[in-house]
């Protein structure tokens, strides 16, 4: 199990020297630089009471960031931080794994270890290793940095640490476990993002459902309880600490690293558990195109997020009768939701700056998508295509009107559910489309993210999808926290989602979309050229 162990760890920190480090870096600065933020936003008492009022028992508030259990600035701090960055924790966790076991053998770089002096096992253990030593990293990073921000925090600083690293393991072993199931990388990353996204809604759900206890806190269903996100939820540390809840991650983990090594001995190299379905003996006509064979990897990655933006659009659209009654009293939450650019009526203001957070959801998509393309290079799948007589620009292009037509449907899907529920559930007089359009302005910060992958393919291919990665998170970063931080103006202009008019309760403004679709065509032309001009790389 452990020959090859020490050849495999290296190897492990030579490929990840740079991805390693700003993952660990990035999520816990990011996280530790939240708490003078907020503090200088919301030191005062009275403001930490009106979000309290606002956020505290509010169905939308509890499904998306749990309940704020007090109104204290660690009740502040757990809503705006746990469980977002507990998701960077989770893909952090799972891509890690994926990449270095279900990658090396599809890359067939597995089958050369074996044949030296390596354990089967150990690319495994390797990797799970791997994956203890960084959480540990981030839950001292996290720990250390909060319990020196703010002491009075005491032991709860450390136990959020403690419970962010825990939980990020877990993850890791779900992922051990998916891909000893599964014979594809893409297959593999797939069905984590949605566990990962089945559960955090468990969680919400579970929140939703929840009963309050005598002494006044939410105490989630058993629902939350399936959720790994419930058990990281469960420990409370900024407000009322609970360290059994530690447990929990820590038994799972006992018996499922055995479960996951029993599934590996159960299969052959570069197979899966679960049996491959049979493909057809011929190709459909589709398939025979470059435009269907490039829908065909493109279209796991559409349908995935359609999912998720509807999933979003929909539980906005809910609780849309509420919004008045919740929203309405509290002058903290109209500032915030006019500092996201929604303005008037508390419905449509409330509703516009929601269309823009979905529009971050959708640019995930985009960014998923465009990062096929340093995939399919790589993996010198895109070398076996231009062997043939497609274009390796039309290869490009057609992935781009591919992932980019997916990101305009979403975005109309998401702005007609919105639609659907607001002639449904109010008064509000509507033109036909009205949120279709407010969502479709959203559409060239889409091609201005494509314009520049597509430009980094060209200069940094391998660093193309690291790059892209960092631009969207900076753009979420600006568009969920970036107000309610309430940022200096320039930095927030460095986002281009804020240079788009909050629609419908903003009216519309057609320059800065000219000028954002007239950069993505400019940055596309040079890029591809580049493209064209360059070696292909290769694994």
């Amino acid at each position: 199990m452990f020959k090859g162990f020490l050849a495999l760890f290296r190897l492990i920190l030579r490929r990840d020297r740079i991805k390693l480090p700003l993952w660990i870096l990035g999520i816990t600065t990011s996280l530790v630089s939240m708490v003078p933020l907020l503090k200088d936003t919301y030191a005062e008492q009275s403001n930490l009471d009106a979000l309290y009022g606002s956020f505290a028992r509010n169905a939308a508030s509890l499904f998306l960031t749990g309940p704020m259990d007090k109104p204290s600035f660690g009740g502040l701090m757990t809503i705006e931080t746990y469980i977002w960055w507990g998701l960077a924790v989770a893909f952090m966790n799972t891509l890690l794994i994926v990449r270095h076991t279900r990658l090396n053998e599809e890359m067939g770089a597995q089958e050369l270890m074996l044949s030296g002096q390596v354990h089967r096992h150990a690319t495994l253990t390797t990797a799970l290793t791997t994956a203890v030593i960084v959480n540990v990293l981030v839950a001292v990073g996290i720990g250390a940095g909060l319990s020196s921000l703010e002491g009075s925090w005491g032991s709860g600083a450390w136990l959020y640490g403690f419970s962010m690293g825990l939980f990020g393991f877990a993850w890791a072993v779900i992922a051990a476990i998916v891909v000893q199931l599964v014979q594809s990388t893409r297959t593999a990353n797939g069905m984590l993002a949605g566990l990962i996204g089945m559960t955090f809604v468990l969680r919400g759900v579970g929140n939703v459902t929840g009963a309050v206890s005598a002494d006044g806190i939410l105490q989630p269903s058993w629902v939350s309880w399936l959720s790994p996100f419930g058990w990281l939820q469960a420990t409370r540390p900024l407000t009322f600490p609970e360290w059994w809840p530690l447990l929990v991650p820590v038994v799972f983990a006992t018996v499922a690293v055995p479960v996951a090594y029993w599934l590996l001995g159960k299969r052959d190299v570069g197979a899966g558990v679960l049996p491959q379905r049979k493909g057809r003996a011929r190709a459909s006509r589709v398939l025979r195109t470059s435009l269907g064979f490039t829908w065909r990897l493109q279209r796991n990655i559409f349908f995935g997020w359609l999912v998720g933006s509807l999933a979003m659009a929909t539980t906005i659209g809910v609780l849309i009768p509420e919004l008045d009654s919740v929203y309405g009293e509290s002058e903290s939450a109209r500032q915030l939701v006019e500092s996201m650019g929604g303005a008037g009526a508390m419905v449509p203001a409330f509703l516009s700056a929601m269309i823009s957070i979905t529009a971050i959801m959708v640019l995930a998509a985009v960014a998923q998508g465009m990062s096929k393309l340093g995939v399919e290079e790589s993996s010198a799948h895109l070398e076996s295509l231009l062997a043939t007589k497609l274009p390796r620009v039309k290869w490009a292009v057609l992935h781009m009107l591919i992932v980019l037509g997916g990101g305009a449907v979403m975005l109309a899907a998401t702005g007609a559910t919105i639609e659907v529920f607001v002639s449904a559930e109010t008064d509000i007089p509507l033109e036909a489309g009205e949120y279709i359009v407010a969502a479709l302005t959203y559409f060239p910060v889409l091609a201005l993210f494509a314009g520049i992958y597509v430009l980094l393919l060209g200069v940094v291919p391998r660093m193309a999808s690291v790059v892209a990665w960092t631009l969207f998170g900076y753009v979420a970063f600006m568009t969920w926290l970036g107000p309610f931080l309430k940022l200096e103006q320039w930095i927030m202009d460095l986002s281009p989602m804020s240079h788009i008019a909050a629609a419908p309760a903003q009216e519309t403004e057609l320059m800065p979309l000219v000028i954002m679709s007239a950069i993505s065509l400019v940055l596309l032309v040079i890029g591809l050229v580049l493209f064209r001009r360059r070696d292909i790389q290769t694994s």
